[in-house]
């Protein structure tokens, strides 16, 4: 039962073997945390497979209600030590950020060694991201908002997991099938496929993938090339969220970039660049959508082979 993957996680007790008196302090040496004001980010996938989890992701750091390309940058961070990768989407920098205050506690003696205790701190980490980047945004900028998805090897539990965890109350549905309401910043256990966002039917059929909400029962797919087209089908739709940018802006370019964690290894690699130029708006009809070994197959089965 996928549900026992969550429990309340807050900050390491002092009798807490793994962390000892510590507190997360300023995530970013007290600067103004993320890019410029306005920057967007777009679209994460995170699969579980047997033994492995895949996060796939695009470069696009553009301007939010113009989609205008401000920078490319890669939105996932790797800790090899933990056996665990993460990503954000929403302000930008927030891995980074993160990332930033996991060093900033290892650095201070705190024993953040595994999985389970990056899971243990992930919670309280981003809330304090929150506070800080509440208290430093520009004026007249919008609250920021940003989400992470989080996968990994929990030698408690001796399985792959994956999270997503949110500064916005969110619902999702459970291993039961029924909608749960989460409060900010709660943890909450993933299926093996989650989209952030999901693509239209129709973009979904143009690279060859079925979403999830019409997979069926006993489907297989290749975790790492599923996830990689579920993002490039984003590419061909426009933004919907109003939080993350205005409605009728493309939004995901830049390049495709495959992040995997095994629980002895993380690897991470850029498989496709978009030539999307700096300092214009993201236009989905240049270059290939896709690299070549992941272009669709002929067969009217759109079903990934193994």
């Amino acid at each position: 039962n996928r549900a026992d993957q969550c429990r309340p996680l807050a900050l390491p007790s002092s009798h807490d073997r793994r962390c000892t008196n510590f507190k997360p302090g300023p995530l970013n040496g007290g600067r103004p945390i993320g890019f410029r004001k306005g920057v967007g980010m777009s679209a994460l996938a995170i699969v579980r497979g047997d033994d492995s989890v895949t996060i796939a992701s695009d470069g696009a750091g553009y301007e939010a209600g113009t989609g205008i390309l401000m920078t490319h940058v890669s939105k996932v961070e790797m800790m090899p030590e933990c056996s665990c990768i993460f990503a954000s989407r929403g302000m930008g920098g927030a891995s980074a950020a993160m990332h930033n205050a996991f060093r900033q506690l290892s650095a201070r003696g705190a024993q953040i060694v595994t999985f389970d205790d990056v899971l243990d701190l992930f919670p309280e980490l981003a809330s304090e991201l929150f506070r800080e980047a509440s208290a430093t945004k520009a004026e007249g900028a919008d609250e920021p908002h940003f989400s992470f998805m989080i996968g990994g090897f929990s030698e408690d539990r001796e399985r792959y997991e994956s999270y997503t965890l949110r500064t916005r109350p969110f619902s999702a549905l459970d291993a039961t099938g029924k909608f749960i309401d989460w409060p900010p910043y709660s943890l909450i256990p993933l299926p093996d496929i989650h989209l952030a966002p999901s693509p239209t039917l129709e973009s979904a059929a143009k690279v060859g993938i079925t979403r999830p909400q019409e997979l069926q029962s006993g489907y297989e797919i290749h975790p790492q090339h599923y996830a990689l087209k579920a993002v490039a089908a984003c590419r061909l739709d426009r933004e919907q969220d109003e939080v993350e940018g205005t409605a009728g802006i493309h939004f995901v370019g830049g390049m495709l970039q495959m992040t995997t964690v095994q629980r002895e290894a993380v690897f991470s690699q850029v498989v496709h660049r978009l030539p999307d130029p700096i300092g214009e708006p993201i236009d989905p009809s240049r270059g290939q959508l896709l690299p070549q070994f992941l272009q669709p197959q002929k067969s009217p089965d759109t079903e990934i082979p193994i």
